[in-house]
């Protein structure tokens, strides 16, 4: 009787474990990244790293706007992000595709670093329709 139990006992702890553990169907699938019109709409969130932009949307559920609302909280944990004007994107300098996702490293105006902003979220400024400074006045002699 006491080798019956222990043959069954491996199985046993096998079948528990089994039961216990998440199967990988039943976790969510991430969500595929928006559309350029849908995004076009969305908050434009930069990062200086593309790991502190995905955790900061695996944390709002990859929902750009709720990522928002947690960088207005002055108590959240921000990650080095913050909201990004779409005036001051200059150049899009990197891109990234993971795990389906698309993600571009833009250079802002001011900073020599680039941050990281879901792919098509902010498009550089178009040079030809920035506004332009007025020449300087020649001096009159």
């Amino acid at each position: 009787m006491r080798n019956g139990y222990r043959r069954h006992l491996p199985a046993a702890v096998i079948l528990a474990v089994a039961a216990g553990c998440p199967h990988a169907e039943a976790q969510p699938a991430k969500p595929p990244a928006p559309p350029v019109s849908a995004s076009a709409s969305a908050p434009a969130i930069g990062c200086p790293s593309l790991a502190n932009l995905r955790l900061l949307l695996r944390q709002s559920g990859g929902d750009a706007k709720i990522a928002a609302a947690t960088l207005a909280d002055p108590k959240a944990d921000h990650l080095s992000c913050n909201l990004l004007g779409r005036d001051t994107v200059n150049a899009i300098t990197d891109h990234a595709a993971l795990n389906g996702n698309e993600y571009d490293c833009v250079g802002v105006t001011g900073t020599s670093i680039c941050s990281w902003t879901i792919a098509g979220t902010v498009v550089p400024v178009d040079p030809a329709r920035a506004a332009k400074k007025a020449p300087p006045a020649k001096a009159k002699r």
